[in-house]
């Protein structure tokens, strides 16, 4: 009775942390952003792969700026640079070279601030970047809408209440988004499911706070018991995607899955393929963020957590680099919008 007991606590215990809590700290405003190197295995500090992946570094992040942590979403900008958010409507920029971590700062989000409005108004979980423009989009989980940001950052430009999420559950809105290369966008639901238990995806033909850009539905099959928190795109246009469990009695574990995007079709459900598995005693935490740079001919794969900020978790970043065959989709009409 004692050991279920236990079971139960440490059960509810991981619950809450995924879920982040009471939130408490003391203000500070400290731009700083510290790296404490990290293994991969602490019981074997030679030990470098992780199936599909080769293991380059590993950090803990740390910072005494009061707004830092819960980190949900991660995008690479170039030259090394990097933005993420939290989901407490914070952006969290660096730029990471040779191990050295420069150039921070620790921001509010545009919107997320300001009289009338409360979390729901910042509670942003993905984002999704264009090279070209400079733009970046990111998805609100609460209010469920996607915002638009200026390349300077410095203020919302567009808008759009995502109409599919009617009826959906205040934490269960798109978790995951990513821009394709042919400008379409995919969004994934962490928690909502459709009926055949798949989670509920959509594609937007373009972007989607632009008035006219169209939507398909499609399922999402995750990895048993996993549920996707991130996506990006491979150079040659697959989308890698993120996929985050909280089990009894190991903890967090991850889950890395690979699609090719002709296999979203309207309507029906496409499957990934696991690439990579990340669970104790390897280093992991609460995976939310995901993205993919270039260096010396090699894809290297970038991952961070969410600390929920909690004492009891990390914020940690992991740099991989990524061993698959080459492969690019054949060009074709995007799917399911020929007769739209």
């Amino acid at each position: 009775m004692q050991r279920n007991f236990v079971r139960f606590a440490l059960l509810i215990l991981l619950a809450f942390l995924a879920t982040g809590g009471e939130r408490r700290y003391s203000l500070d405003s400290s731009q700083s952003i510290k790296l404490v190197p990290l293994p991969l295995d602490a019981n074997d500090t030679e030990r470098r792969k992780v199936d599909a992946l080769t293991f380059l570094n590993g950090w803990e992040l740390r910072s005494d700026n009061s707004d830092f942590g819960g980190i949900s979403a991660l995008i690479a900008l170039g030259d090394n640079r990097f933005l993420a958010v939290s989901d407490a409507g914070t952006l969290i920029g660096f730029t990471l070279a040779n191990g050295r971590l420069e150039r921070s700062f620790i921001a509010a989000l545009p919107g997320a601030q300001g009289e009338g409005l409360d979390y729901r108004d910042r509670d942003s979980e993905g984002m999704a970047y264009d090279t070209a423009s400079g733009h970046i989009w990111i998805s609100y989980e609460a209010r469920h809408a996607v915002r638009r940001l200026s390349p300077s950052l410095g203020r919302v430009d567009g808008v759009k209440r995502l109409p599919f999420t009617e009826g959906w559950r205040a934490n269960g809105g798109v978790e995951a988004m990513a821009r394709l290369n042919d400008g379409r966008f995919v969004m994934l639901s962490e928690t909502h499911q459709r009926a055949d238990g798949s989670n509920s995806g959509y594609i937007y033909s373009g972007d989607p706070v632009e008035r006219g850009a169209r939507y398909i539905s499609f399922g999402y099959r995750a990895p048993e018991g996993y549920r996707p928190t991130d996506a990006t795109v491979l150079p040659d246009g697959r989308l890698l995607i993120l996929n985050r469990r909280i089990g009894f009695p190991q903890g967090f574990s991850a889950k890395l899955t690979i699609l090719d995007p002709t296999e979203f079709q309207r309507g029906e459900v496409a499957t990934p393929k696991v690439i990579a598995s990340i669970a104790p005693p390897l280093l992991v935490d609460n995976m939310e963020g995901l993205a993919v740079t270039q260096e010396n001919g090699r894809i290297i794969v970038w991952m961070v957590s969410d600390n929920n900020f909690n004492a009891l978790q990390r914020t940690i970043l992991m740099k991989f680099a990524l061993n698959l065959p080459n492969k690019k989709p054949e060009a074709e009409t995007a799917p399911g919008f020929e007769t739209l």
